[in-house]
């Protein structure tokens, strides 16, 4: 195909939805196991709280109501569902750290060193604190911004990441607020130190260049008082990235690593994990086996769901990509596996250069598209090993593809949060049990791939991954041996259902591909004083997805499940469940004439077993909002969060039982 495609008849919103149909009886069996019903539950899971929960101690506060002011219908604006921070009682004391920093062009940070700040804690709240939030405002003056594409944003301070999302890409100017719970980043922001910002995109080559983003941030510091104490944190933190927090992976330098030099007192460590796909990786869960595109060239078709973009010479992008459908971030230390990181897969608004693709997230965006959250792995059972006084190397590596010679295209980050013994300058221990070891990552995966006498590719191929492990060991404190273990269960699952055909001419090329992923972890913690039972941590993260893709035309049906259950002990066992889903669909009509589908639903729901009870429900048309409901099924119709909650899915060290 050497020319540029012609425009094509653009399928028929039945057509659409016929073909989502088939995939959904594809995947089904992917798929059942994680995917929210109408109810909002999921099967296998631990079961939600009750809206009416049980009483609040004068210890743990109280639900506050938690109403935003709603953006009003007809907006094209950035839409939200999901909810602000919760506050705790008292005023805030208020550090700026920029407003309005311009950003003209990518990778900015460095750019001539712009995008860096000066950061210092604010005196008049010296601590402790019972919360502090990061508020992030970003903001473009045009729809046709210089940087094409925004795939990645980050702010951090003393190299340990506080926020990291991407852009809204709509067809007006457009702006968005975004809010992180950093409470457990204190040890960072106690003392003066630099900090860092920055957007990664593409540049658009096109007629337009002066056209940046705007970024503003600022950290609210809430002082504790009797009615919300301070939490217990980390007492210190330690980035693997010395760089801004963040290390791009790829090519032959696919691990990030650093050598840490600890306190001879570590009783606990956890590491919080990002990973965020980059460049051939950025839609990894759509990528086919090598040997499937090197039997099947028209799976690398311009029409194909992709991130190419069009050459100088204009030149139509191929599309699709290989390395296989699966990627996993595996954590280790002095080359032990130590952990495992599901990749959450991030829809992307560009997904095909040859046609308005960023409609289809238009105004509401999918789960995690703006405001990343951290996954957390407990890596207490290596407590005593951490504090033996010799260095030791923390790494993340990113597993799936394919090829040996090339490592997946990310953005890593790693946070090493430590607790220390308070009452001993030192402790010892070791691991004890590690099945994790002697079980590398290893898909399965299966294809029924092949071409018509027609000349038509389809078939199925479906990717899995299923592993089971646990981890034990003791760390012997002033307080007596601390046994912990960790248990998880982690499974994927993904379907890749294409139909391709390179015709004699480009206007008989067609292409349409089905997915259907489920990825999900299920575990839990648990440590032990003296052969007593003190903590318990029980988790169920999900994300499932489901894509129907034809050239010039998307639906897409994602969510994000998680369901927790804490205990430690003289507090109230603690429920959550959060179910953020979105079902949206878009089938442009020919030039000039009006969109044969465009339209978006979307529910956002969390609770807890201290009253809170947050929902919000978003449905688009035409790109615009078309209705927001707040409160419903909550009691008197009124969304509230408990002070501590973490409704945006974060994690939650359940400082504030301590």
């Amino acid at each position: 195909m050497g020319t540029a495609p012609q425009p094509q008849r653009r399928p028929a919103a039945a057509g659409l939805l016929a073909l989502t149909g088939l995939i959904a009886l594809c995947v089904h069996a992917a798929t059942s196991g994680v995917r929210p019903n109408a109810a909002g539950r999921t099967a296998g899971a631990m079961p939600a709280p009750s809206a009416a929960a049980a009483p609040l101690s004068a210890d743990t506060g109280t639900a506050h109501a938690a109403a935003m002011a709603a953006p009003a219908p007809g907006t094209r604006d950035t839409v939200l569902a999901g909810p602000h921070v919760p506050r705790p009682s008292g005023t805030p004391c208020t550090v700026e750290l920029f407003r309005d920093v311009e950003i003209p062009i990518a990778h900015f940070t460095s750019w001539d060193g712009h995008g860096r700040f000066a950061y210092a804690p604010p005196p008049a709240c010296p601590g402790p604190w019972a919360k502090v939030i990061l508020k992030v405002a970003l903001r473009n003056a045009d729809p046709d911004s210089y940087l094409d594409g925004v795939e990645f944003a980050y702010v951090s301070i003393g190299d340990v990441p506080l926020y990291s999302g991407a852009a809204a890409d709509n067809d007006v100017p457009t702006h968005w607020r975004v809010e992180r719970d950093v409470t457990d980043y204190a040890a960072v922001l106690r003392t003066p130190n630099e900090g860092a910002m920055e957007i990664q995109a593409l540049p658009r080559f096109g007629g337009v260049f002066q056209a940046p983003y705007y970024m503003s941030a600022t950290l609210l510091f809430y002082p504790a008082n009797t009615a919300n104490r301070a939490p217990r944190v980390p007492d210190a933190a330690y980035p693997l990235a010395p760089d801004h927090g963040w290390r791009e992976v790829g090519g032959r330098a696919g691990t990030l690593a650093a050598t840490l030099s600890l306190p001879r007192n570590v009783e606990r460590a956890y590491l919080d994990v990002m990973a965020h796909p980059r460049a051939h990786d950025v839609l990894w869960f759509t990528c086919m086996p090598n040997a499937a595109i090197a039997a099947f060239p028209e799976l690398r078709s311009p029409l194909a769901i992709g991130t190419g973009q069009f050459g100088l010479e204009g030149e139509p992008p191929p599309q699709g990509c290989g390395e296989g459908g699966f990627r996993e971030v595996q954590v280790s230390i002095d080359g032990q596996p130590a952990g495992v990181v599901p990749v959450f897969p991030r829809f992307p608004p560009k997904f095909n250069a040859l046609w308005n693709t960023p409609a289809l997230l238009q105004p509401a965006p999918p789960p995690q598209a703006l405001n990343f959250m951290p996954y957390r792995v407990d890596l207490a059972p290596f407590a005593g090993l951490l504090s033996d006084g010799a260095p030791h190397v923390v790494a993340l590596s990113v597993a799936g593809r394919e090829s040996e010679a090339r490592f997946s295209d990310f953005q890593l980050s790693g946070t090493l949060l430590v607790y220390r013994d308070r009452g001993g300058a030192r402790v010892t221990g070791q691991v004890t049990r590690n099945t994790l070891a002697g079980q590398p990552p290893a898909p399965n995966v299966s294809s029924t791939l092949a071409r018509d006498a027609a000349g038509v590719v389809s078939g199925s191929v479906v990717t899995r991954s299923t592993r089971s492990y646990a981890i034990e060991g003791y760390v012997d404190t002033s307080r007596g041996r601390i046994r912990s273990t960790v248990e998880r269960s982690v499974r994927f699952e993904n379907v890749l259902v294409p139909e391709a055909y390179d015709g004699p001419g480009d206007a008989a090329d067609r292409y349409s591909l089905g997915v259907g992923l489920a990825s999900s972890v299920s575990g839990t913690s648990r440590r032990y004083l003296a052969g007593k039972l003190i903590a318990e941590d029980r988790e169920y993260i999900a994300y499932p997805l489901t894509l129907a893709y034809r050239y010039r035309g998307a639906r897409l049906q994602q969510a994000y499940v998680q369901r927790t259950e804490r205990w430690r002990p003289g507090v109230t066992r603690y429920y959550t469940h959060l179910l953020h889903e979105v079902d949206l669909a878009y089938v442009p009509g020919d030039a000039g004439a009006p969109a044969l589908e465009w339209r978006g639903d979307q529910r956002y729901l969390f609770r807890d077993s201290y009253a809170s009870c947050y929902r919000t429900d978003v449905r688009t048309q035409g790109g615009a909002l078309a209705e927001f409901r707040e409160g419903t099924d909550c009691p008197g119709g009124v969304n509230r969060l408990f002070w501590a909650a973490h409704p945006d899915g974060s994690p939650d060290g359940l400082g504030w039982a301590k």
